[in-house]
């Protein structure tokens, strides 16, 4: 029987669990430690909440490592110990350096969630949702010391429907990771797979995100908020104000209505709760007031008769 491949697993956010679960089932594979990030308070309590790969790991029995500073030779003295032959890595959310990649002597490989060149950095799911891609993927490649500017062994792509989001692409996106990446990792091992250099003069880097970003300013053009509202979904998610509490936009379709009114301005037409835009309307679906549960527009409009004709943001 061939010898597995040892392998580390290095992650924290919940896009990579489903490639760590394909690697711990396939009989090629020993993955012999699992590195997350330190557990972080979350939730309205600040409660120490794990990430989502140690959750993962601790439920396939697989020893997990939560270093506060990865680079460190204390950290690497750590990961020399499991003699990996390759590191994989996926939504980890901290800069390798060049001391941590030369461990492995078949490389560190990340798998990033674009078609590189294009969406380079820690977004990128978010990024080719805002500037309206009608397709993405992944990009498995060897790591370097740049912004995922490292030589490329595979690209898979998926098209990317008018009612994605980022929570739903998000989900496509882990799925289509665990499905290619095993049978990538075990050409790489063999040597039959060799990486190509990526178009420099192509790339793009992805929008650094903030959570004010995700206020909805009504004076930009409806595609724009729309791009936005899909974007965001999950975090920094989209919010608007009303009668001084937060309105989170849930879900929102481009109207078929023009209007004259002031942009931010809630219209009622055929049904439709519209709300005028510095270009067109959008049409709202889903909404959720401060402290209270997500609701459908119309179920929305119904507990409160002065949301039409009120004007949104602050």
């Amino acid at each position: 029987m061939p010898t597995k491949i040892p392998i580390l697993f290095i992650g924290t956010g919940a896009i990579g669990v489903p490639m760590l679960r394909a690697l711990a089932a396939d009989k090629r594979f020993d993955v012999r430690l699992v590195v997350s990030q330190p557990d972080k308070p979350a939730g309205r309590k600040m409660e120490l909440t794990p990430p989502p790969i140690k959750i993962a790991a601790q439920e396939l029995g697989l020893p997990v490592f939560q270093p506060a500073k990865i680079n460190i030779p204390e950290t690497l003295d750590e990961l020399r110990k499991y003699k990996p032959e390759m590191i994989v890595l996926m939504a980890y959310g901290k800069i390798l350096k060049k001391e941590l990649l030369d461990i492995p002597p078949k490389g560190c490989i990340n798998v990033h969630a674009s078609l590189l060149p294009y969406h380079r950095g820690a977004s990128p799911i978010q990024d080719c949702l805002l500037t309206g891609d009608k397709k993405t993927g992944i990009s498995i490649m060897r790591m370097d010391e740049g912004m995922d500017t490292g030589p490329v062994y595979a690209t898979s792509e998926i098209p990317i429907a008018d009612d994605d989001n980022a929570i739903t692409l998000s989900e496509k996106l882990a799925n289509l990771t665990a499905t290619k990446t095993p049978d990538v990792l075990a050409e790489i091992d063999s040597g039959k797979l060799k990486p190509k250099p990526q178009d420099d003069s192509k790339s793009t880097l992805c929008t650094l995100i903030k959570k004010e970003d995700g206020e909805i300013k009504w004076s930009e053009p409806a595609e724009t908020i729309l791009k936005k509202i899909r974007a965001y979904a999950g975090w920094p998610g989209t919010h608007t104000f009303w009668n001084g509490k937060r309105l989170k936009i849930l879900n929102a379709k481009r109207g078929n209505e023009g209007t004259k009114e002031q942009s931010g301005t809630v219209i009622q037409k055929d049904g439709d709760i519209l709300v005028a835009t510095g270009e067109g309307t959008i049409e709202l679906l889903m909404v959720q007031m401060e402290g209270k549960k997500a609701q459908p527009i119309d179920e929305f409009v119904r507990g409160y008769k002065d949301f039409v004709g009120s004007k949104l943001g602050n």
